[in-house]
């Protein structure tokens, strides 16, 4: 089983196909709407590829699509075409240059914006021709993001022509052993031209049929469509005449030149008019050759002989053509395959339903009437085992990861909140030690500092030595360590000193301390507090103290945040600051062995962030540490005096 993914708004196609590579069978065929990535006030979303991903999971999830094999195609808004001659046909040495091949050929647009493939037309004896596939690289990315997001692995991407030649060679009007075929398929708005020879595709291109598409090509007049028929029909005479006088190089040249892609005119451009893309059906492709005049219906099929005729040109494929063949144009078909094998002077036209060869006449399944439906359906037959051209967008940095892969980010984000902790435990660490130290120097060398206590506390006892005799041992416990160099050293061993004798005096052996707030988990509980309240596009953490009083955050939060944002978020009716507050609130009740009362929260200053003139107010929220207190000691014991 294979799916096949079609993602170009207004709308996602999905069709399915399951059976074997010599007996596909078409399943079933899926439509949603996909309408653009606007805001309620008609801008563009911030975060269009969020907005791609939920569109596309929701649509998968609701058809159940997540199983079989998925492959993706990349329509023809995204795909350029080019016919290629090299002087050799080895495929590994065809892989090393074809990207430098490419570069030259496809103006305006830097070949790294562009993954390639290629299918092999014909091995000659001084090398071999390639069309050239050439599709754009961020329109897969997205598409490839949106459909892994969703649950679904994709195989395999494949341009639209790639689809077409898949499905139409399984045809068996174009079976082995036939005679010579010039192929025009109607997909839509959009058209391709093919010389079919013994089930090979010798040549094939692309073009934008403007009458279907509504396009501001028809002319007015009678007068008119006649004066650009002949304009067309002589330029088609001057490049046939510069064909059989040998002029290969300026054919060449041509050849290079010219652009394989959807375009009414002679301007570089690659895409379909957004209000009639390629996606209306069979049905109202004829109904629109239903409702032609009669200039417009003639110079529609002039325009398309010409194209047919410049495919044969520059195909330079020996056998001309015994036979037309049209698919794509449903009852409107016989009709205009009549008209077009008398305009390009072949008696034996005929026209076909590509369909048909997954979707048999007889024990066919309804299926809705889209444009796209016949190239897709080639497409998802790749997921079967039937590739004609072998063609896969998905290598380089676009290929399916491995574990590691997978893994890097949820990694890398991991080792990055390891080093942002570490850090600021290091900041917080190295502040209070530099605190610390200054502390201990200025408490060792004050009047009333360690040495006068620890002196004071063995005042009495002198006398009592006399009468007593205590050890050396316990003598040298009463002796002041000076230690100039190492104050907090000198605090620490007197201090020691007195426990040590206290406890001999006292029998005592034990004693206990206060226990600071554990910083490191208050910042971590922070963190996490942050991350649950869903941070807009335009939040940014500035500043996180946690001190032995409280805990300050500064941060920036949204004031202009739409609302369908906060819906993604989960809290269409709350601010980024309130939920933030709101988030802390729930912290403090959570922990009341931190923090005392509820938190506190300034608004500061505004300011713009990011290139789209975003703005965000400057926050700072305050949470109060409970005071520490030291533990109760133990009762202090009489020392035993061996009395009765």
């Amino acid at each position: 089983m294979a799916i096949a993914f079609y993602i170009e708004y207004p709308r996602i196609t999905a069709v399915e196909i399951t059976g074997s590579a010599r007996k596909p069978k078409l399943k079933r065929v899926e439509v949603g709407d996909l309408p653009e990535p606007r805001n309620e006030d008609g801008t563009l979303m911030v975060d269009r590829q969020g907005y791609l991903n939920e569109q596309v999971s929701a649509f998968v999830k609701d058809r159940k699509l997540s199983g079989g094999k998925a492959i993706l195609l990349a329509g023809p808004e995204a795909m350029r075409y080019r016919e290629v001659k090299l002087a050799f046909s080895d495929k590994r040495n065809i892989d090393k240059v074809l990207q430098y091949q490419v570069e030259g050929l496809i103006p305006n647009i830097p070949i790294e914006q562009l993954t390639v493939g290629y299918n092999i037309l014909q091995n000659e004896p001084d090398g071999a021709r390639l069309l050239v596939h050439a599709a754009d690289k961020d329109y897969i990315r997205q598409r490839i993001i949106a459909l892994e997001e969703a649950g679904c692995t994709v195989d395999a991407v494949d341009s639209n022509l790639s689809g077409t030649m898949n499905i139409g060679l399984l045809h068996e009007a174009f079976a082995k052993g036939s005679a010579p075929a010039l192929w025009l398929d109607f997909a839509g708005t959009s058209a391709t031209v093919a010389v079919v020879h013994d089930g090979e595709v010798q040549t094939a291109r692309v073009f934008l049929a403007p009458y279907l598409a509504g396009a501001s090509g028809a002319t007015a007049t009678a007068e008119e469509a006649k004066a650009a028929g002949k304009k067309a029909a002589a330029e088609a005479e001057r490049r046939a005449r510069e064909f059989e006088a040998g002029d290969l190089d300026q054919l060449d040249h041509m050849d290079m030149d010219e652009e394989y892609v959807l375009d009414t005119s002679a301007t570089d451009s690659a895409t379909l008019p957004k209000s009639e893309s390629v996606n209306i059906g069979e049905a109202e492709v004829a109904d629109r050759i239903r409702h032609m005049s009669r200039d417009e219906l003639q110079k529609f099929i002039t325009r398309v002989a010409v194209e047919a005729k410049r495919t044969m040109l520059i195909s330079r494929f020996d056998a001309d053509p015994e036979r037309v063949v049209v698919s794509g144009l449903g009852v409107a078909g016989d009709e205009l395959a009549g008209l077009l094998g008398d305009e390009l002077g072949i008696d034996d036209a005929r026209a076909i339903e590509l369909v048909d060869a997954v979707n048999p006449p007889g024990n066919s399944i309804d299926t809705p009437d889209v444009g796209e439906l016949s190239y897709l359906c080639g497409t998802a037959l790749k997921g079967v085992g039937r590739d004609y051209t072998g063609i896969d967008f998905r290598y380089g940095d676009l290929a399916a990861g491995t574990l590691m892969d997978y893994a890097k980010t949820p990694l890398a984000f991991t080792a990055t909140l390891v080093l942002l902790f570490a850090g600021i435990m290091f900041l917080i660490s190295y502040t209070h030690a530099r605190q610390y130290e200054r502390d201990i120097a200025a408490l060792r060398d004050q009047d009333l500092g360690p040495k006068y206590f620890f002196t004071a506390a063995f005042f009495h006892t002198k006398k009592a030595d006399e009468k007593s005799a205590p050890s050396a041992a316990l003598k040298k416990l009463r002796d002041y360590p000076d230690m100039s160099d190492d104050p907090g050293s000198e605090i620490r061993l007197a201090h020691k000193r007195m426990k040590d004798t206290q406890a001999i005096l006292q029998g005592l052996t034990t004693d206990l301390y206060a226990r600071p707030h554990p910083a490191d988990l208050i910042l971590v509980e922070i963190l996490k507090t942050i991350q649950n309240a869903k941070p807009s596009y335009d939040f940014a953490l500035m500043r996180c103290d946690i001190l032995e009083s409280g805990v300050t955050i500064q941060y920036m939060a949204s004031i202009t945040e739409t609302p369908a944002e906060r819906l993604r978020a989960g809290a269409p009716e709350q601010k980024e600051a309130d939920r933030m507050f709101y988030a802390f609130r729930d912290l403090a009740d959570a922990h009341p062995e931190w923090f005392e009362g509820a938190p506190t929260q300034d608004e500061g200053s505004k300011t713009q962030v990011g290139p789209e003139g975003r703005e965000a107010n400057q926050m700072t929220l305050k949470l109060k540490l409970k005071k520490i207190e030291p533990p109760k000691k133990k009762p202090a014991t009489a020392p035993k005096t061996g009395a009765k």
